[in-house]
């Protein structure tokens, strides 16, 4: 057993969005295995990006927002769950007044898996 209290976890600040890691691999029993809780502030997106690994399990809290999924946009509210695969890219929205908080649960995460679509664009 592992409580998690979130008073005591730290923000992360990311791009867009902001994060704290609850559970790792070690946590859950599962290499490669990890929990974040992310929260997406008002009139804020994260870029399009994609993982060449790993599978991403979004479980929203709070708020309203949109992922888009290889060009395909979905409108999301608290108690729906939505999956993304490895090489599927996608991007978040939060075009409303109220932060978007969301549960996400990752499968095969793995250091440096993070790929932005714009910054690919432009290195070439």
């Amino acid at each position: 057993m592992k409580l998690v209290r979130n008073e005591d976890v730290s923000w992360i600040e990311g791009e867009g969005y902001r994060k704290k890691i609850l559970l790792r691999g070690q946590d859950v029993n599962q290499d490669g295995g990890l929990v974040q809780l992310v929260e997406i502030a008002p009139h804020t997106e994260v870029k399009a990006h994609y993982h060449k690994s790993c599978t991403e399990v979004f479980h929203v809290l709070s708020g309203k927002g949109a992922f888009t999924i290889d060009g395909e946009r979905i409108d999301l509210a608290p108690g729906q769950t939505l999956t993304c695969e490895p090489l599927e890219v996608h991007s978040t929205e939060n075009p409303f007044d109220l932060p978007f908080t969301y549960i996400v649960f990752k499968t095969n995460a793995v250091e440096n898996d993070l790929f932005w679509c714009d910054r690919l664009a432009t290195d070439s």
